[in-house]
């Protein structure tokens, strides 16, 4: 499928022609259901253009916003489910990102996970299990499921064409591990568990988990390299291609409580120049108001070398697990950051330094375009 003039340029399929403002939409809060998502962007008036289908055929859509002027931005969120912050922030944006540049916004590439681990288990069930607690969810999928594995406290069962796990598996399997042999090319949903990060409290998300055709289990922010890649990542990858965005935004969070972000080496000079000033401004406006910034000694992992404080360069070559979005984007079309905030703040905080950190970003780069 490719998004020309009758796709993106038209971007008129759906949506309610009667627009109301920001200022009538409930308080900054998560959603409930990808259905909400939707249903807020319609009472909104922003009429989205539907891309592609998940497994479940909730529509992935893409939303236009912004001016006219190029090169575009692009944002996306929720790769992640558990990081349901940086979703609500995309949404957000779209009525307070004010900007001549085009923008689009892919507010949510996991409606799956959205919608949390009963419905996830309900497209293997059949039905929704209704499930109150974690421990009845454990006990539910080891009764009915296929166990692949079982060590540790980290349970990986299989129910029709779906796994499930307890706990999260990234790292914990080598690659062509005959325990995965059974889940080649097919994913695993594992429960929330945490009750200190509004927004994923148990059971609320499901987080997403592909085992690669070649035996590798990883999450929906991989394979944009790859040839062999999930519908949402492939939506992703053609709506870049269309857009050529000059500027890309990757809206993620992690389990602390502070804030950081993430930028790329880029292809050119001029690249880098504009998006270490991106950088430093962003981070300046973050520290400037007061919220908690990563800690001087913190590190993201080995792949990451730190530039300042709340400040990250990644090198996606040390990581070894393919490009994600953000790596995808520096490595062909320019700037971009990948944000991080702390799943431990309240809710409407990390929403509001998410925003800060584009709004600012984005007024640099309007300045290099002007």
């Amino acid at each position: 499928m490719r998004l020309g003039a009758s796709s993106l340029g038209a971007f008129a399929l759906q949506g309610d022609p009667s627009r109301t403002s920001a200022a009538d939409a409930p308080a900054i809060a998560p959603f409930q259901r990808y259905a909400d998502l939707l249903d807020l962007l319609k009472k909104r008036g922003h009429k989205f253009q539907v891309v592609g289908h998940a497994p479940d055929r909730s529509p992935l859509v893409v939303v236009r916003a912004g001016g006219d002027k190029k090169p575009g931005i692009f944002i996306s969120a929720g790769s992640h489910s558990t990081e349901h912050a940086g979703v609500r922030t995309a949404v957000e944006l779209l009525d307070q990102l004010k900007t001549k540049h085009q923008v689009y916004v892919y507010p949510c590439r996991d409606p799956i996970g959205l919608n949390g681990f009963n419905y996830a288990l309900s497209m293997a069930l059949g039905e929704d299990p209704a499930l109150k607690s974690v421990e009845e969810a454990e006990t539910l999928i080891r009764k009915q499921g296929d166990i692949h594995f079982d060590e540790g406290g980290a349970l990986l069962t299989s129910i029709g064409e779906y796994g499930f796990a307890t706990q999260g598996l990234l790292g914990r399997f080598k690659k062509g591990d005959k325990v995965l042999e059974p889940l080649l090319g097919r994913r695993i949903y594992y429960l929330t568990h945490s009750k200190d990060m509004p927004g994923s409290g148990p059971l609320e998300r499901a987080y997403t988990l592909i085992v690669t055709p070649d035996g590798e289990v990883l999450h929906l922010n991989r394979f944009h390299d790859t040839s062999w890649a999930p519908i949402e990542v492939r939506c992703a990858r053609r709506l870049m291609a269309e857009i050529q965005p000059g500027l890309t935004f990757d809206l993620h969070e992690y389990g602390g409580d502070a804030f950081w972000f993430s930028t790329r080496k880029q292809r050119t000079e001029q690249d880098e120049v504009w998006e270490q000033r991106m950088a430093r401004e962003a981070i300046r406006a973050v520290g400037l108001s007061g919220v908690k910034l990563a800690a001087e000694n913190y590190s993201p992992g080995a792949s990451f070398s730190r530039l300042e404080r709340g400040v990250y360069g990644l090198d996606a070559t040390k990581r070894g697990e393919g490009l994600n979005l953000v790596d995808f984007a520096a490595s062909k079309y320019g700037p971009g950051f990948t944000v991080e905030t702390g799943m431990r703040q309240p809710f409407e905080q990390r929403v509001q330094m998410s925003m800060l950190t584009v709004k600012t970003a984005v007024k640099v780069f309007e300045e290099r375009y002007a």
